[in-house]
């Protein structure tokens, strides 16, 4: 039984203005190179040719859906669409985890999205989420709003449990093999299997 709650719904309803978002690119919000401070940026567009990551989605010169994922990036949606038209890259997907953020990108990772939804006052990693989130022991006490995290790696929001298919939930995250801010559906059980709780803002 899903338990849903005024501020369960406002959570949700910040992250799906982040997934429908419509944005327009040019060809000067593609960035495969270094950045003005020599950090490698590669942004998920369809030009993207990456070896392990399969995320190019997003065109130039037509009109996209979903704020971009960006490595380390916590962009509002104004700051998103004020990017853009100010020549900032659309999203940053490194393959290699060791990258550097850049301050010429503009879109959001997991732990960004979290930090706009949760409305924290900062931007906080996902290894900080045990110092505001308390850990629900029973998968059936989880709510609308609540995250599935694996600390130190991956955080996504819960929105509801799937009417169709046992055990799975649907979500919202932002994802390097996606590219972007969606809406999708996961397996409980294998989340749990490698190393995912379920948390809680305090």
């Amino acid at each position: 039984m899903n338990y849903t709650n005024k501020w369960g719904t406002e959570v949700i309803d910040i992250a799906l203005t982040y997934a429908n978002h419509e944005w327009y690119a040019a060809e000067k919000n593609v960035k495969h190179g270094l950045d003005s401070c020599n950090n490698m940026v590669d942004t998920p567009d369809v030009t993207w040719t990456g070896t392990q990551l399969h995320c190019g989605w997003w065109k130039a010169d037509e009109m996209n859906k979903g704020i971009p994922y960006s490595w380390g990036g916590a962009s509002t949606i104004e700051e998103f669409d004020r990017g853009l038209l100010d020549g900032k890259y659309a999203g940053n997907v490194p393959e290699d985890k060791s990258r550097r953020g850049s301050y010429d990108c503009v879109g959001i990772d997991c732990s960004g999205l979290l930090s706009v939804c949760w409305k924290l006052p900062n931007r906080v990693s996902t290894r900080e989420i045990p110092n505001i989130a308390k850990r629900i022991e029973t998968p059936e006490d989880i709510r609308k709003g609540d995250i599935l995290a694996k600390i130190g790696n991956h955080v996504m929001l819960f929105v509801e449990f799937s009417r169709d298919e046992k055990d799975t939930a649907i979500i919202i995250d932002s994802t390097r093999s996606t590219g972007k801010v969606s809406l999708r559906k996961v397996d409980m059980g294998v989340l749990f299997h490698n190393g995912y709780g379920i948390y809680r803002k305090i």
